[in-house]
């Protein structure tokens, strides 16, 4: 899931982060494999001063990609137990970089004319409209739930008085009905934009309903095993993280200031049914480049298709630049050195982001592994490392 940074995470994760008490095997060549003969000297600087005190941040990398070429840089520590340095080829949690994934799966079924853009949740998803909840009003398409006009109501911030556990299982149909349960942001759909990952659920239910399988089977039959990312999944019930992986840390100061390390406390055994198809994957940088590379360059969607993806776009009203645009499950960025497109990736314990060229040749996969509690904010290094990550260039 993702936001603005004042606002990263909702009180209802909070709350799961108190109830609660490493290296990925390497892909094939130009995979993000940690080798120092890559490691590049602006990016270093970038994470060096991400991890550096008084930032709380425990570890940081910057993996870019130039035409064939990687290099990174590489901070601070993946596991605070253990000390075991963070590197860009572990596995984390990648929070709404996962709506990029979905909003593929969802635009293929467009493209095999299975599913309209302009299709209503209403004819759609029929049992799911009733009238005293949020689906009663005007009729939200297709396109509005990937684009986040819908005004529906973002479950994420209804979850504080029903967590009971990290460990605790949400059914999506719970999701769906606590985003539904209340009222709308706006009554007209398609007005604005206003983020919620509510829509992403519903999505996911489409494409059940449509393709009569569950998302995990069309992401990994329809994207994972034809891109060949071996290192991603979506799990939804499990809370560990299968192979080695960077730890998750969160503030949980605000909730609990006498805890132990409340500043960087462990969070990484949340289950990840509280995001499901919003922000449920598990994955590497070198795997989340691969993706959008292959996407941008016509590998996953006919290139209308494509096209409508990135330049169908709405303002990002109330998003933190270098945001400007949201298309169909894309953002839109503005740096100092063009256009980029990807998105952010905000997971509790974990903040990713990835932004590319649009001809997906010139890559940056930017994560650390601590992610602060509702308001506390984010690190301003970390914000500022990865458009400045993103603009280097090679030397």
């Amino acid at each position: 899931m993702m936001r603005r940074p004042t606002r990263l995470l909702s009180l209802a994760l909070a709350l799961a982060f108190l109830l609660s008490p490493g290296m990925a095997t390497a892909g094939q060549a130009g995979d993000g494999r940690a080798s120092d003969s890559r490691r590049d000297p602006a990016l270093q600087a970038l994470v060096d001063l991400v991890v550096a005190a008084p930032n709380p941040n425990p570890g940081a990398f910057l993996l870019a990609r130039d035409g064939s070429r990687d290099r990174f840089g590489a901070a601070g520590v993946a596991d605070r137990s253990t000390g075991t340095p963070m590197r860009p080829d572990l596995k984390f949690r990648a929070g709404s970089i996962t709506k990029t994934f979905t909003a593929t799966v969802v635009l293929q079924l467009v493209a095999e004319r299975r599913l309209r853009l302009d299709d209503t949740v209403h004819t759609l998803l029929p049992d799911q409209v009733r009238a005293d909840n949020a689906l009663s009003g005007a009729p939200i398409t297709v396109r509005q739930l990937l684009n986040h006009t819908s005004g529906l109501y973002d479950y994420i911030d209804g979850l504080f008085p029903r967590f009971r556990a990290l460990d605790q299982y949400w059914p999506r149909d719970q999701l769906i009905g606590i985003g539904l349960a209340q009222p709308r942001y706006f009554p007209v759909p398609g007005t604005r934009f206003r983020y919620s990952n509510t829509n992403y659920l519903l999505l996911d239910l489409i494409v059940e309903r449509i393709t009569d399988r569950d998302l995990r089977t069309n992401l990994e039959r329809r994207v994972f095993a034809p891109l060949k990312l071996r290192d991603t999944a979506y799990p939804l019930a499990g809370t560990a993280i299968d192979g080695a992986h960077a730890h998750g840390y969160a503030d949980v100061s605000p909730l609990l200031p006498d805890a132990p390390d409340a500043t960087r406390f462990d969070v990484t055994a949340i289950s990840p049914s509280e995001a499901g198809a919003s922000g449920a994957l598990v994955t590497t940088a070198a795997d989340v480049a691969r993706f959008y590379r292959y996407l941008l360059q016509g590998r996953l969607l006919p290139p209308e298709l494509l096209r409508q993806m990135l330049s169908d776009t709405v303002p990002t009203t109330g998003s933190a630049p270098p945001a400007v645009g949201y298309g169909l499950g894309v953002y839109v960025y503005a740096t100092d050195c063009g256009l980029a497109y990807g998105h952010g990736g905000s997971a509790p314990g974990y903040l990713t982001f990835a932004l590319n060229s649009r001809d997906g040749r010139h890559q940056l996969v930017a994560h650390t592994n601590w992610n602060p509690l509702v308001d506390a904010g984010v690190d301003e290094d970390f914000w500022d490392a990865f458009p400045q990550g993103y603009c280097s260039r090679p030397r």
